[in-house]
């Protein structure tokens, strides 16, 4: 069957993805661009002509390994793409109900990830990256940078989390935010206790917002002025700021993001005592596995603070 019939699939596969399960925009981008660039292959020179052109339930496992050693993707990169075609496959066969599909991914083994301990910073370049967020000529500019910043540390919460973070989702206690309720990974809620750092950052953020900000915005974290004033801040230019804060701090760019403040977040906690279990409630893990790696933090600390026992032979 030809390409209209694989890329009519892909569309339906991605309103499916989003107005049944709930999927969030750019789980959906991942899934469907994994999907995509197999289909860009299996039409492409690189692929046996005879072969090109045939409908989804006549691929093998035989092409999909054929697909990624022409790609050789990294072993993180290689689970996704297993895991976005199994999902496809299993739309094609329990929601589209096409006859003769199997699940071809299934066939494939996958590497094992290699357990990489979770880069962070420790807390005097936390303290550095904030001082130089707030440094700035601009008094209410710097104020934003560096209460964004100390939000998005002192919760651990994802980038996106924190970025679409509405008032109605603000917890308090005689006045004072206590808690934020953020939408995770599946459009799923997580309620995230407010750090001393994190409360301090909001309420010094809102003193300003609720002045100054656009009145009927529901977004926390919105522009101020300018034509996207009430709008959320963008993504862009967030990191953008944070890459400035880092250089003007004496940071490595590349060893400061969001996600980075995420794991400096999770191992300060672990650092200070806390259950695998409380942090990885509070971040919002589905799979323990994904917090268990921040105990390897903690063991690796205790085998160096072993190491440093004086020898007395």
């Amino acid at each position: 069957m030809g390409e209209l019939v694989l890329i009519d699939h892909i569309t339906a596969f991605e309103h499916y993805l989003k107005l049944e399960e709930g999927r969030s925009p750019a789980t959906i981008r991942n899934y469907a661009g994994d999907v995509r660039q197999l289909r860009a292959f299996l039409e492409s020179d690189a692929y046996p002509l005879p072969q090109r052109g045939r409908d989804w339930a006549q691929v093998t496992a035989a092409d999909l390994r054929l697909f990624l050693a022409t790609l050789n993707p990294k072993p993180h990169r290689y689970h996704r793409l297993l895991a976005s075609w199994r999902k496809f496959w299993a739309f094609l066969r329990d929601v589209q109900r096409l006859p003769l599909v199997g699940d071809p991914a299934a066939e494939i083994k996958r590497p094992k990830l290699p357990q990489r301990l979770p880069k962070y910073l420790e807390s005097p370049d936390i303290a550095k990256l904030l001082q130089a967020a707030h440094d700035n000529p601009r008094p209410s500019v710097g104020l934003r940078n560096w209460a964004f910043l100390a939000f998005l540390y002192g919760t651990g919460a994802r980038l996106s989390e924190v970025l679409g973070l509405t008032f109605d989702r603000i917890t308090y206690s005689d006045t004072l935010p206590t808690a934020v309720t953020v939408i995770g990974k599946g459009d799923k809620e997580r309620f995230v206790p407010l750090s001393p750092t994190a409360q301090r950052a909001l309420m010094q953020w809102l003193q300003v917002r609720r002045v100054e900000g656009h009145p009927t915005s529901p977004y926390v974290w919105s522009y101020l002025s300018g034509a996207n004033r009430g709008q959320p801040f963008g993504a862009r230019n967030m990191q953008k700021m944070m890459d400035a804060a880092a250089r003007k701090a004496g940071l490595d760019p590349a060893k400061v993001s969001p996600h980075k403040l995420r794991h400096s977040y999770a191992t300060a906690l672990v650092e200070h005592g806390r259950s695998l279990h409380e942090i990885g409630t509070i971040l919002g893990h589905e799979n323990p596995a994904t917090t268990a790696i921040y105990g390897r933090v903690k063991a690796q600390q205790l085998a160096q603070a072993a190491a440093s026992l004086p020898d007395v032979f």
